[in-house]
């Protein structure tokens, strides 16, 4: 009943905005082209002020009731359709919002329940908490365990998050970026993808972030790919699979024994 009252108000207030909209704005300024349109007169500011003024004038005078009062009714109309867009609108956002806190809550037990064979933590991308510096050679580990993924059954890489599921945040990887933000960081993301293992194997992940503990985390979720990938880092390619909580490289030998296995 509440909600119900709430939209009836939603709509009265549109139907007001836009009846008020037609009958002071719109009237006045049509009366003024029609002027125009009928009087062949050349257009001039000076005439066009003088005009709106008469016009004005006259649109609210007993003599342009019925003129005036189609447009307000138009304008009504207009407003009840433009208050239902507003309320499904609303909805939507809402559902959204609820939404998203569903999916935090997700986050914050996936991290509660640790690294399994299909989530694994990472502390960052580029920034090394060790060195404590930029170390690009750190990307190559994200590689290796998107494909670990995408050659297994699929997984969740969260980065942000170290070992022991203690929040770090994305701060300092945010920093060693071209630009620093959620945007730049989600491009590097697929700049690793297809500069270590494939352009088109970029199209089986999604990037999502969430904040936690007032912190920005990422989600890297990886669907399991068709065909086999590798990582190939300039120096060698490697084909990688995920069993139990890490990421393994497999030789030629156990790799095509491992695709043999997947088939049947």
């Amino acid at each position: 009943m509440v909600k119900m009252t709430k939209n009836i108000k939603i709509i009265l207030v549109h139907v007001f905005i836009g009846s008020s909209v037609f009958y002071f704005l719109i009237h006045p300024f049509t009366m003024v082209v029609y002027w125009f349109e009928f009087s062949h007169i050349p257009y001039s500011t000076m005439v066009f002020k003088d005009i709106l003024q008469e016009r004005l004038l006259e649109s609210f005078t007993f003599n342009m009731v019925g003129m005036s009062g189609i447009l307000a009714t138009l304008g009504a109309i207009l407003g009840i359709f433009s208050g239902l867009f507003w309320i499904n609108l609303t909805k939507t956002k809402d559902l959204l919002k609820k939404q998203k806190h569903l999916l935090k809550r997700d986050v914050q037990k996936l991290i509660e329940l640790g690294e399994h064979d299909w989530v694994e933590f990472k502390s960052s991308m580029r920034y090394d908490y060790f060195k404590k510096t930029p170390n690009r050679e750190l990307e190559v580990v994200i590689a290796k365990t998107i494909v670990g993924f995408m050659n297994a059954k699929g997984g969740k890489l969260i980065v942000g998050v170290d070992d022991e599921g203690k929040i770090l945040g994305l701060e300092n990887d945010f920093k060693t970026l071209k630009h620093k933000n959620k945007d730049g960081f989600e491009r590097e993301v697929f700049r690793i993808i297809s500069t270590y293992i494939d352009r088109e194997a970029s199209f089986g992940s999604h990037v999502s972030f969430y904040e936690l503990d007032g912190k920005d985390i990422c989600l890297i979720d990886v669907e399991p790919y068709p065909n086999p990938v590798y990582v190939n880092d300039g120096k060698s390619t490697t084909f990688y699979v995920r069993a139990g909580n890490a990421t393994y490289p497999l030789s030629v030998k156990e790799t095509v024994s491992y695709l043999n296995l997947q088939k049947k």
